[in-house]
Parts: C-alpha cells; sequence; structure tokens
C-alpha cells in the first residue's frame, strides 16, 4: 500500500539540487549574454501548465518545467519528493522556482575580516508544479502556482551582444547602453537596473525625463530607489494634478498591477480614482523592479508623503501576500480590499480545466460575486456552485472563501466605496498596454505614451466641467427634488440619481414599526418576494437602507427616495448631498491636515507648506487661464499677492536681523569685564592708629595704676 500524500509524510529535500541547464539565476544569465555567450533558450512550443495534466515519467515532467521555466524566465529546482511505504518507489516529486522559500538565518562570527554583503536570491516565491504517480503508472499534475513574487524576464533567446557592460561582483547587475524594448532582455534588465547618475541605459533618460518635469512644474513630485550598488530599483512619480486630485477624491483608492497580466510583464503600477464625473483619475506612477514587501513599503511610503501624508480610507489591490503585508504596515487604519475582477480573472487560470469541461461556471462565479447583495444570498449561490461542478475539495476556491469579507461585495456593504462601471473598466490599464505596449518598445517611449494618456484624461475632465457648468440635464418628473439634485449634481452622477428617483414610483412602502425611528417595508409592485427595510428618524429627518447603497456609493437609493415621499420630504437634506459627487467638488480651498498639525519640526513644517501652496498654484492657474481678461486679473492679483508676501518675508528678515543683533549685544554685554573697585586706604590706617593710640592709653593708664600704689605703700 502507498504511502499517504500528507505534506510531512516521508519527504526528501533537494532544495540544493538546481535543474536549469544554464543557471538558476537571471542574474548570472545576464552576465553571460553580456560577455557575447549565446543564451540557447528556444524550445519546442510547449503549452501553459494546468491541473491534470499527464506524463509518462517524472523525468519526463521535470523537463517540461524546465523548459515552460526557460521560455518564461525562472530557475527551477526540486524542492520535496515522496517515496511509497510499499516499495520505497518514488510517488511524488514537486519543482519550484529557485527564488522558493527563505535562507536559515547564520549566526555570522566578527573576526575582524571585511566581508562583502552578498544578496539572497530566495524571496519566498510560491511558483511550483506538483506531479503524482497514479495507479496507471501515468504522472499527474495535481498542485500548481504560476504566479511568481519577483519579476521574470528572460526573452525566448538572449544573442550575443558586445558592449562595454561591467559585471557588478558577480551579481549581473550591468551598467550599459541599452537599446530596443522591454521584451529584449538586454534592455529590460540593463537599461534600467543601471546607475540613476551615471551614464548610458534608458534609466538615465528616465532620471532627466523627471528632472525635466520637476523644472517645468514644481509641484511635480518623483522619487528613486537605489540599491547597495546604487543602482536604481524602484522609481516613482506623481504629476501637481495627481497630488491635487488627490485631495478631493483621495477617499478610495485602487493600486493598479495591470501590468502583472501581460504577457510583456512591464514592471509598471498605478494609484487611482474616480472624479465627480466618474472618470478614472491618477494619484501617481510606479515602475516596480521587483514585488517584494520591502519594495512596496517604500513605495507606499514615498507615494503618502506625495500625497501630502492623507491616508486612503479604503485601498484596493490585487491579491498579494508581500503588498498585503506592507499595507497593513503603512496604511494599518485603511479598509485593505481585494479586486473582485482580478479575483474572477484568477479564477479562469486556476479553474482552466474545469472552465473547459462546465461553460456555464464562468458565468455562475461572476453572479455569485457581482448580484448577490446579502451575505446570506452570496453563501447559499456559492454552495450550489460547489454542488454542482463538485468543487468543495478545490484549494482555490477554499481559499478565497476564508477572506470573501476582503472581496466580496456582498460582505463589503456599508463601507463607501464607488466601483468603476463595465465601460470605464474595459479602458483599464490592460488595454493601453495591449495598445500601446510591444516587445520593441522603450521606457521612454512607453512614458510618453502613458503621458499622452493623462494628457487626454485631464482634456476629457475639463470638458465634463465645462459641460457641467454650461448645460442642465433633462428633467423627468417636476418633482423639487429631481430639481435640486439637478442643480448640484454632475451630469453623470445626477443620470445615476435619476434614475434611482424614477425607479423609487415603482414601489410601494408599509410601516412596520411605530416610534422616534420609523420603520418600513419597501418591495417592489410586481415583485413582493424582496423587501428592504428603511428605517427613518423623524427628528434628524435621516433614513437608513438595508442595501446600504448611500453608505457605499454616496447616492440615496430608490427606497429612501420612496420613503421620503410619504413622509413629505420634498428637498434633499443636506446630509445626503456629498460634496465629491457635486459640480464644486474641487473648488473649496483644503487646507493641509499636516501643515497645521501639532508636534512636527521645522522641516516637516516646511514641506508641507510648500506642497500645499504648490495644489493652490495650480488650481489658481486652472482658473485664471481660461480668458485673455481672466488671465490679465489673474496676473495682476498674483503679481500682488506676490509683492505683499515678499514685503512680509523682508519684514520678518529684518525683525530677525534685529533679534539677533540685540541677542549679540546682550551677549557682548556679558563678555564685557567689570571695572574692578579701588579699595580706600586712608580710613583703613586711620582706624588701625585709633586702635593703636587706644592700646597705648590702655598702657598708660595701668602704669599709672601701678606707680600709685608703690606711692602709697611708700607713705
Amino acid at each position: 500500500m502507498e504511502g499517504t500524500l500528507s505534506e510531512d509524510d516521508g519527504l526528501i529535500r533537494d532544495s540544493s539540487m538546481d535543474l536549469n541547464d544554464s543557471t538558476s539565476d537571471p542574474h548570472m544569465a545576464l552576465a553571460l549574454g553580456a560577455l557575447g555567450i549565446e543564451l540557447n533558450l528556444d524550445g519546442p512550443d510547449i503549452g501553459e501548465p494546468c491541473i491534470g495534466m499527464e506524463f509518462d515519467s517524472d523525468d519526463a515532467a521535470k523537463e517540461y518545467y524546465i523548459s515552460y521555466a526557460n521560455r518564461v524566465g525562472f530557475g527551477v529546482r526540486m524542492n520535496k519528493s515522496r517515496r511509497s511505504r510499499k516499495d520505497e518507489t518514488v510517488i511524488m516529486r514537486r519543482f519550484v522556482c529557485t527564488r522558493e522559500g527563505f535562507h536559515s538565518k547564520r549566526v555570522i562570527y566578527d573576526d575582524g575580516k571585511k566581508k562583502r554583503k552578498r544578496g539572497t536570491t530566495r524571496e519566498g516565491c510560491m511558483a511550483m508544479i506538483e506531479v503524482i504517480r497514479k495507479d496507471h503508472g501515468k504522472w499527474v499534475v495535481t498542485k500548481l502556482i504560476t504566479e511568481h513574487t519577483h519579476m521574470v524576464a528572460f526573452p525566448g533567446k538572449v544573442q550575443p551582444r558586445v558592449d562595454n557592460s561591467i559585471i557588478q561582483n558577480s551579481s549581473g547587475l550591468l551598467h550599459a547602453t541599452s537599446s530596443g524594448g522591454f521584451g529584449n532582455l538586454n534592455n529590460f534588465n540593463r537599461g534600467i537596473r543601471v546607475n540613476p547618475f551615471g551614464e548610458g541605459g534608458e534609466a538615465e533618460g528616465l532620471l532627466e525625463y523627471l528632472k525635466k518635469m520637476q523644472a517645468e512644474n514644481p509641484a511635480f513630485f518623483y522619487a528613486i530607489q537605489v540599491d547597495n550598488n546604487n543602482c536604481m530599483t524602484n522609481v516613482f512619480w506623481a504629476d501637481a494634478k495627481a497630488r491635487m486630485a488627490y485631495q478631493y477624491f483621495g477617499d478610495a483608492v485602487t493600486f493598479d498591477t495591470t501590468y502583472k497580466k501581460t504577457k510583456y510583464m512591464m514592471p509598471f503600477a498605478t494609484f487611482r480614482g474616480m472624479n465627480n464625473h466618474l472618470q478614472s483619475v491618477t494619484f501617481g506612477c510606479a515602475l516596480l523592479m521587483d514585488e517584494t514587501k520591502g519594495s512596496y513599503v517604500w513605495l507606499f511610503e514615498t507615494w503618502l508623503s506625495a500625497m501630502g501624508g492623507r491616508h486612503p480610507d479604503t485601498l484596493v489591490t490585487d491579491r498579494d501576500k508581500a503588498m498585503e503585508g506592507a499595507i497593513t504596515r503603512v496604511f494599518p487604519n485603511a479598509r485593505h480590499w481585494f479586486c473582485n475582477w482580478h479575483i474572477l480573472s484568477r479564477c479562469k487560470q486556476r479553474l482552466s480545466d474545469v472552465y473547459l469541461k462546465y461553460a456555464t461556471l464562468k458565468r455562475g462565479l461572476k453572479e455569485c460575486i457581482n448580484h448577490s447583495e446579502t451575505v446570506e444570498e452570496f453563501d447559499t449561490r456559492w454552495e450550489l456552485i460547489l454542488d454542482k461542478y463538485n468543487l468543495w475539495d478545490n484549494p482555490w476556491l477554499q481559499s478565497l472563501y476564508d477572506v470573501r469579507q476582503r472581496w466580496a461585495p456582498a460582505y463589503q456593504k456599508g463601507a463607501f466605496f464607488p466601483e468603476l462601471s463595465a465601460s470605464q473598466r474595459s479602458e483599464s490599464l490592460n488595454k493601453f498596454f495591449k495598445r500601446n505596449f510591444n516587445s520593441k518598445t522603450s521606457l521612454l517611449v512607453f512614458i510618453a505614451r502613458f503621458d499622452q494618456e493623462m494628457a487626454s484624461q485631464y482634456e476629457k475632465e475639463a470638458q465634463a466641467d465645462f459641460a457641467a457648468a454650461y448645460t442642465k440635464p433633462f428633467l423627468r418628473t417636476p418633482s423639487p427634488i429631481e430639481k435640486q439634485a439637478a442643480e448640484v449634481y454632475t451630469k453623470e452622477i445626477f443620470d445615476k440619481f435619476q434614475e434611482e428617483f424614477i425607479e423609487s414610483l415603482g414601489y410601494y412602502v408599509d410601516k412596520i414599526e411605530d416610534g422616534p425611528n420609523n420603520k418600513y417595508n419597501v418591495t417592489k409592485e410586481e415583485d413582493n418576494r424582496r423587501a428592504y427595510t428603511v428605517t427613518f428618524s423623524e427628528p434628524d429627518k435621516k433614513a437608513s437602507c438595508s442595501c446600504y447603497k448611500f453608505e457605499s456609493s454616496g447616492i440615496l437609493c430608490r427606497h429612501v427616495l420612496r420613503v421620503f415621499f410619504i413622509v413629505g420630504i420634498r428637498v434633499l437634506p443636506e446630509y445626503y448631498i456629498l460634496k465629491r459627487w457635486t459640480r464644486d467638488a474641487a473648488s473649496s480651498v483644503i487646507l493641509d491636515e499636516q501643515a497645521t498639525e501639532p508636534g512636527l519640526n521645522f522641516q516637516d513644517c516646511l514641506v508641507a507648506w510648500y506642497n500645499d501652496l504648490c495644489l493652490d498654484a495650480v488650481k489658481y492657474g486652472i482658473e485664471g487661464a481660461m480668458s485673455s481678461e481672466i488671465y490679465k486679473v489673474a496676473k495682476a492679483a498674483l503679481q500682488k499677492a506676490l509683492a505683499e508676501v515678499v514685503a512680509a518675508k523682508n519684514t520678518q528678515r529684518k525683525g530677525q536681523q534685529n533679534m539677533q543683533r540685540f541677542l549679540r549685544l546682550q551677549k557682548m554685554q556679558y563678555k564685557m569685564p567689570l571695572p574692578k573697585l579701588q579699595t580706600k586706604k586712608t580710613p583703613a590706617r586711620s582706624t588701625q592708629d585709633e586702635v593703636d593710640r587706644s592700646k597705648r592709653s590702655v598702657k598708660d593708664d595701668s602704669r599709672d595704676a601701678s606707680v600709685t600704689g608703690m606711692n602709697g605703700e611708700a607713705h
């Protein structure tokens, strides 16, 4: 009888066994390529691995996975194997990425010798494939993880190249002049990971671009992280408009790493949100050379500094352990959710064999995730899917269900996060990558195209602002509430509000509880099976609904609007008009909280004041550049304000100079020696004379007494 398949039963660890034909270290592969050695990574056109694949032997499985790794760009080693308890033959083998696990900590003894720090090649990568020998003799893939926690960037073949590349301490970090695009290994690894302050490589061009942008606009922010070899590892930048937009719409942020889903593996990421026109806005961009916790911590802290220290209320990301650890450290109070769009896309990958077998599974999962209004409804639909497709033992779905509170909308009701519509989701970075990026696109060309995309977004936003200011939406009823909403909301938000308002007319209301807080059942006339409970407070004129639409999106639901009509509320209370959805969402002056926060040191205050004034200056420029007349007024006012600031600065400087002069005079006064007092010797001598005279007089009196006595005796 063969051994059980437990994780710790009869395991043979061969963690040191490297299975790659050329090298397990990507950096060494870079070094070989730089020296003109051709790495023959071309092989047969093999497909993607999937659960259920069969091989004639474990060696065949190993050769397949090595070929796949060479094509994708990572090293392979054998991690575990298991033998049968019956005949001691191998029945399981697991092959992993060379960056799997972590090196054990060793005690380092200081013997006085200078030691070179060696970088670790282990960073907890989970990519692996496990094959098990079945009764019919075939080896079947039973476990598979294809995602890596690090960058993989091998092309199909590294062409020999003769240049002035320098290998730094055998680490494979090269300083070189590069050409070509990110699909070219020479460009991708050598063009970015170079000394940003040296010569050659696209890193130098990137640095010049960032310097140029900041010279043109002082509010432009950028930061570069370098490693111990002074090689660029991560880059972040945000223009003035992005930083200003975050002040108004930074309550809900998506950290988009869509590049991970593209076959080109562009190390690009963005912080994004939604403005008052339901348009996607960008709060900053980044180039990440790796996806470790340390890199994410640096990026999040840098982004937070660029945004004035304001934390987002909700942050949505892909599901990633390294990212999750960094967010817990940098944003401990933010709600961290996983993007359900990414969850669905990963389901397609993890359940590829089931998807092929059952064409309706994809639609069933999508409806369960996006159309379940309550927790109970979600759980019921989920269990039905597991029953229908016999997926109760699927580890991927089980792991998703364990963290369902982090990604299922039914579990997130009551927390504000405006979700992108289907049309806007199609305009994500995935579409941008496919349209603007290929293996021959260089870094600077890509950034130039991305700048054009941002300029297009800004233009669309300006057009939407203009339309909101000079056009009036069509009213479908004479209701004062609809008229009020049309006056305050942007067109896009009013369209959604109007839809809720019109739909509310098709519901009827039953009061189920009387008192200070009245409760109502709100149901649709043709479908009374689904009822919503609305609680209304008469003194406060506030209502809450069991659908939590207002709490989630900031727009009143049809159920509350229907109750308002029943109780006689004809004008929306101010509480239900969210500022971020109005036409004037970006018109109010926002004082940087960090600039007035007590306890900051002077240097931090300077940074906060500068950021706050730069944001105001950008807004001033936007408002003042509408026409030649407005420009003249804005220019004159700005010159007058600048003169007042300079005058105040000079006054303060003179006051400081006077104070410094006064302090110097005081110090000089304290340092001057005091005049010595002359002692009066004459009175001292006269006193001594009196003492001497008194002594002499006493002696004379004694002498006289003696003489008298002697004379008396004589008589």
